[in-house]
């Protein structure tokens, strides 16, 4: 398989199979391909963190994702954080 097409360019990643799976329903609600649905997702979120850097709040916004993230570590049971992913 060719990692080169025209302008764009293959990149493999690794996530979660329950976000996959969720990925998968709305690419197909909107009759798209899962592929297509990931590059709108990672295209859109580029373009904010852009904005969010020119606002000069990006560093900001970082630092409250790390603390999230550290605090459901840490004070949410782990039977709880898999619940979570299920509804989400």
């Amino acid at each position: 398989m060719p990692t080169e097409k025209g302008d764009k360019q293959a990149v493999t990643i690794w996530m979660d199979k329950s976000t996959l799976a969720k990925i998968e329903k709305l690419a197909a609600k909107g009759d798209i391909t899962r592929s297509k649905l990931i590059t709108n997702i990672v295209e859109v979120g580029v373009e904010e963190l852009e904005v969010m850097n020119k606002l000069g709040i990006w560093a900001t916004a970082r630092v409250f994702e790390d603390m999230r993230q550290w605090f459901r570590k840490r004070h949410i049971p782990p039977k709880e954080q898999d619940k979570e992913k299920t509804e989400e």
